[in-house]
């Protein structure tokens, strides 16, 4: 059966918060007359010696921290259950959640399918659900009933002025404004959830010119960059590699880009997309965020706003659906696509323009060998979805590929918790500290190339592979809750014991097998109480107060995307390898790589990236059609 989100949280006693992506949790062994303690140490129900009528929770860690349902059981049997707290990822596990509750409640069954897009937030509501009819008395076995056949889809068809392969960030936002314009719209999307990687996001909206900025500079729109296109633009153009200039630092794709910027900025502002207020938050200068703020889940927030939008102007998005192949006329043209749905079903769909919008393919390793082989045996951390089927797809029909193979940024995720990678990409902003390999010593400078720093050090042989990020008792207190950034994201780190103290830097030089640290520490503290750059060039130094020991995070260099992709236009249109477009056949977003790598400037800004080229491809097609 195809899954429709909405659908099973209707009538359900299903609700919830944010996402799980954790593993653990399963309950522990029947006791009569225990009391097991919840995450605050309140007494729980002890637990009754049958499975008895009632309301029970249950918890299981998720991907930030632990995850509560309630599991209500009324004559023996399931009667409700719904999510009553989960603190991770909004607009992944905020859907997540609650879809595998209602669809356990439905059937029943433990072992209904993960909601796809969120296979760890699903793993962690049914842990969490085991755990509760545990604590009830029951036993969760009688619940396990196996997995359920797909109940067998039937032939659909669709004629449509435009249809979409993938809702992730570019999508939602072509869709909303083809819809806007009065096309007829589709999308298929083969995660169960839409957003690909939009909600995993920092929330920044690299704008220039936008009514919304210009409200707030008062008349000083030409003394910043960040204000003014052409001073921003001067700016960028800094950061051009030479050998991968292909246009004498024209810059056509940034060029583009930012010239559309502020009215995307304005056009979601006004369509009701909320903003971090500008000028509140000194750390965000004056680049626009989506509220609440920097990863405090704003594009989760945005991602559902699109989706609503989506749906209240008439399009749709047919969910768990793969497109498998894309139609063309003798002459080449693209006129449509054939879409394949978990539940069986088919689609055949006619189209005016078909619009790829699939993401990259930092999820298909055997993609990741044939044009990054130099990455092929790290983990990237990326969107599930991210499997590169719409380049393929691209490519048969006729487009071509560009930019592949380059160098490619990583940022920091915590290896202490077992089958989970947290990110903790902003780490070093919250977090006064240093970060240092398996011997303990500093290997590059965290703070003026972070994700290029790291990617390197991921893969010298000198840093051992393993790291592990240094601070104090301030850092504890601001990696909880950072002022700066009114951000708390990373408050799960301690609960869940990715960060660690020990009580002298000799401790935790001796558990960790850091023989370097203590030397290392020394040298950067003479460096920041000396107040001058230490020999990586890194400015502002942090004093490590090392007097009540030290705070440790372990962690791990993560690659997350691929910066090569479909060649495009600064249109849209796919091209061939000719330089010529493929008819009927437009692309947006991580399926063709990085706006700043066509350019030949290293990846920077793949969300704004993708809005402004979902924005731009809109209007293209809206003129063409």
């Amino acid at each position: 059966m195809e899954l429709d989100r909405r659908s099973f949280l209707k009538g359900s006693l299903a609700f919830g918060g944010a996402a799980a992506l954790g593993l653990a949790g399963c309950a522990a062994p029947k006791q009569a007359d225990s009391a097991k303690k919840d995450q605050g140490g309140e007494a729980k129900k002890s637990v009754p010696d049958s499975f008895t009528d009632g309301k029970w929770t249950g918890s299981s860690m998720g991907h930030d921290d632990e995850l509560f349902v309630e599991v209500t059981v009324a004559q023996g049997d399931l009667a409700g259950v719904r999510v009553l707290r989960c603190d991770d990822t909004i607009g992944i596990g905020s859907v997540a959640a609650p879809l595998m509750a209602a669809k356990i409640l439905e059937s029943k069954n433990l072992d209904v399918d993960a909601v796809s897009g969120a296979t760890t937030t699903s793993m962690a509501v049914q842990n969490a659900v085991k755990d509760a009819i545990e604590n009830a008395g029951g036993n969760a076995k009688d619940f396990s009933k196996g997995a359920v056949a797909p109940s067998g889809g039937v032939p659909q068809t669709a004629d449509v002025d435009v249809a979409f392969m993938g809702a992730g960030t570019a999508g939602l936002v072509a869709a909303t404004r083809l819809l806007e314009a009065g096309k007829k719209v589709i999308l298929f999307e083969k995660q169960d959830i839409a957003g690909g990687s939009m909600p995993m996001t920092y929330s920044g909206v690299a704008a220039a010119e936008s009514q919304l900025q210009a409200n707030y500079a008062l008349g000083r729109m030409d003394d910043n960059p960040m204000y003014n296109k052409q001073a921003m633009l001067g700016v960028m153009q800094k950061y051009l590699v030479p050998e991968n200039d292909r246009f004498d630092g024209a810059m056509p794709y940034q060029t583009a880009m930012y010239s559309n910027s502020g009215q995307l900025v304005d056009w979601m502002h006004d369509m009701g997309v909320g903003f971090y207020s500008l000028g509140v938050n000194k750390a965000y200068g004056v680049t626009p965020y989506l509220a609440p703020g920097c990863y405090m889940g704003g594009c989760g927030y945005a991602k559902e706003f699109l989706v609503d939008r989506i749906g209240a102007l008439g399009g749709q998005i047919v969910y768990g659906t793969k497109v498998t192949k894309l139609v063309q006329e003798a002459d080449g043209r693209v006129s449509g696509l054939v879409a394949e749905g978990k539940d069986g079903s088919t689609w055949t769909v006619t189209a005016k323009a078909v619009c790829l919008t699939s993401g990259g393919f930092a999820a298909n390793q055997d993609m990741i060998k044939q044009y990054y082989p130099q990455y092929a045996d790290y983990k990237f951390n990326c969107a599930p979805g991210s499997t590169g089927d719409g380049i393929e797809l691209g490519l048969a029909a006729g487009g071509a590929v560009e930019c592949m193979g380059r160098e490619l940024g990583a940022f920091l995720s915590t290896t202490n918790q077992a089958g989970s990678n947290f990110e903790i990409a902003f780490l070093y902003q919250t977090t006064p500290g240093i970060i240092v390999n398996a011997s303990g010593k500093q290997f590059g400078n965290l703070m003026s190339d972070n994700h290029g720093m790291l990617g390197r050090g991921l893969v010298d042989e000198a840093n051992g592979g393993k790291f592990f990020y240094i601070t104090d008792e301030s850092g504890r207190i601001t990696t909880n809750k950072n002022e700066a950034y009114a951000m708390d994201t990373y408050k799960c780190l301690e609960h869940r014991g990715d960060m660690v103290h020990y009580a002298s830097v000799e401790e935790a030089a001796e558990k960790l097998g850091l023989p370097d640290l203590a030397a290392t520490i020394e040298t950067h503290n003479a460096h920041a109480l000396a107040g001058e750059p230490d020999e990586f060039k890194r400015k502002n130094l942090p004093y490590l107060d090392t007097h009540d020991g030290i705070w440790v995070v372990s962690c791990i260099p993560t690659f997350y995307l691929t910066t090569g992709g479909l060649a495009i236009d600064t249109a849209g249109h796919v091209q061939k390898e000719d330089g010529t477009a493929v008819p009927g056949l437009y692309a947006a977003g991580d399926v063709c790589g990085s706006i700043e790598e066509k350019d030949g400037r290293p990846y920077a800004m793949g969300f704004d990236a993708a809005m402004n080229y979902g924005y731009l491809m809109a209007e293209t097609v809206k003129g063409e059609i």
